[in-house]
């Protein structure tokens, strides 16, 4: 059986994911083959070639990171392009990644799949309180709560496995979210990021072909910004550049350091080990917020 891997990931920590849900699923089906797709790239080709297939497979692994509690923009765009014909009566396993909320993540893959007449099995959702070292106090209490969020891959991988053989599922839609409407809103009317590429660019390519809306061109051996508007804000561009030369225009990110996968805080891993002592504790006193690294 061939499974599609239709993965939304900029930073690592999705894609490992994914890697980690599909050693499972080998570990359980030894005959099962897997083809990936980054959600990104297939969608540069998509927006920069004339002609484009979209896979074609028996049953699908689809996953994200979360943004602003909901699907990144290009990975909603991609999943509600897919051809029907594609989807339909198709078992579906979905995953994701998220730092401080899951938000609506689960019920948005659902609702875009069902209308497909796709069939969701399972979701896998995987805490990772370490992407938001910006704002720690914000996710205090949801890093506190670490039994509701662990994950078990092993069974959640038996349970699609069954499916698939069985061809027997009864899917019953979740509850629609409070705010999902609002927080679409927001996503959609999102500015514009301006990008620009410094003289440092090698002429690699990998900001090109890693932007979903083919924000990047390759001009003279250099990577230029030929469609800026199309930016919707994933910051695929200043991951993948390998020499740093993508920052924004006002130079923030000039002193950032590029974002690196760390597996060990993953808290479905079976080695919880560095996560519990990245726990905060946010005080009140007298009007001023003191944060205390525990």
């Amino acid at each position: 059986m061939k499974i599609g891997v239709l993965i939304g990931s900029t930073t690592g920590n999705t894609e490992n994911f994914a890697h980690i849900i599909m050693d499972e699923l080998k570990k359980q089906d030894t005959e099962l083959e897997f083809q990936e797709y980054k959600i990104n790239q297939e969608m540069y080709k998509k927006n920069s070639q004339d002609s484009y297939e979209y896979p074609n497979c028996d049953a699908y692994m689809i996953g994200s990171y979360t943004d602003s509690y909901n699907l990144p923009i290009f990975v909603r765009q991609y999943l509600e392009a897919m051809p029907s014909e594609l989807l339909h009566n198709k078992y579906v396993l979905t995953f994701g990644t998220y730092g401080g909320n899951n938000g609506h993540q689960q019920y948005v893959f659902e609702q875009i799949l069902s209308e497909h007449g796709a069939v969701p099995v399972v979701h896998i959702k995987c805490l990772y309180p370490d992407s938001f070292v910006h704002a720690p106090f914000i996710y205090a209490k949801k890093i506190n709560i670490k039994k509701k969020d662990v994950v078990t891959v092993p069974v959640k991988c038996k349970l699609f496995l069954d499916t698939l053989k069985s061809k027997q599922f009864k899917f019953v839609p979740k509850s629609k979210g409070c705010g999902l409407g609002l927080m679409n809103k927001l996503q959609q009317k999102r500015i514009p990021i301006k990008f620009v590429v410094k003289d440092t660019c090698v002429g690699c390519g990998a900001c090109v072909e890693n932007c979903p809306s083919a924000v990047f061109s390759l001009k003279e051996g250099k990577a230029v910004v030929t469609n800026e508007d199309a930016c919707v804000g994933c910051y695929a561009c200043f991951q993948k550049c390998p020499v740093h030369a993508i920052v924004d225009a006002k130079k923030n990110l000039e002193k950032k350091e590029q974002y690196k996968f760390k597996e060990s805080l993953l808290i479905d891993q079976p080695k919880q080990s560095n996560w519990k002592s990245k726990c905060f504790i946010v005080i009140i006193i007298a009007g001023v917020v003191v944060m205390i690294v525990k």
